[in-house]
């Protein structure tokens, strides 16, 4: 019956880490508007580039 609140302590410790890690993953991973035209726009340049070249 000791170690129970250590069993407590450490496994709940490990699933507040992985709840803030899936957290923090999911949230970096939205791009934002502006992040989302600049790249429309980059691949644009890139594929405008590549036709005046031919």
């Amino acid at each position: 019956m000791e170690a129970f609140p250590w069993l407590f302590a450490v496994l709940g410790g490990a699933v507040i880490l992985a709840l803030v890690i899936a957290y923090g993953a999911i949230r970096s991973s939205k791009a934002t508007t502006r992040q989302k035209d600049a790249a429309e726009r980059g691949a644009h340049d890139i594929y405008h580039k590549d036709e005046s070249k031919n």
